[in-house]
């Protein structure tokens, strides 16, 4: 059975509230420049395979950051047009961000929004993806390092 590809990107989060309230809206730029505290960031995995079933993605927090579900009234999930893919189920965890699979077609994107939080240097360790039922159909996407500074 072919295996998994996972590719990790991450990018810089802007929300726009119009003029008047109402629903805030997104765009994404690639992550350039200075990273601070308080800006937001987006971690966009891809998947893609062989069609499968139970597929497990984990994604670690980069040290310093922290997972964003809702901002300003939008909610950073599968019901946020265009956010992401469906999934079945999304865990935030102390360390990491988990998104479940039940069926898995071949080629899924999947976001998920953070703040960063704390100013230092941190690797960033390899998200992971697997067939929960057959792990050693399992792929990892490449590590990194992330500077944050602290807020001007």
């Amino acid at each position: 059975m072919p295996g998994l590809e996972l590719s990790r990107e991450y990018l810089r989060l802007r929300v726009v509230q119009p003029e008047g309230g109402g629903q805030g809206q997104w765009t994404l730029l690639p992550l350039t420049g200075e990273l601070r505290s308080g800006d937001l960031i987006v971690s966009r995995l891809r998947v893609r395979g062989a069609r499968a079933e139970h597929l497990m993605i984990e994604d670690p927090i980069p040290a310093g950051c922290e997972q964003v579900g809702t901002l300003n009234g939008m909610n950073f999930d599968i019901q946020l047009s265009g956010w992401c893919d469906w999934y079945s189920e999304r865990e935030f965890r102390d360390q990491k961000t988990v998104l479940f699979v039940s069926y898995f077609g071949g080629d899924l994107t999947f976001q998920v929004a953070m703040r960063v939080q704390v100013p230092g240097e941190f690797r960033v360790a390899p998200a992971r993806a697997e067939l929960m039922y057959q792990p050693h159909i399992q792929a990892n996407s490449a590590s990194g390092r992330m500077t944050i500074l602290d807020k001007k």
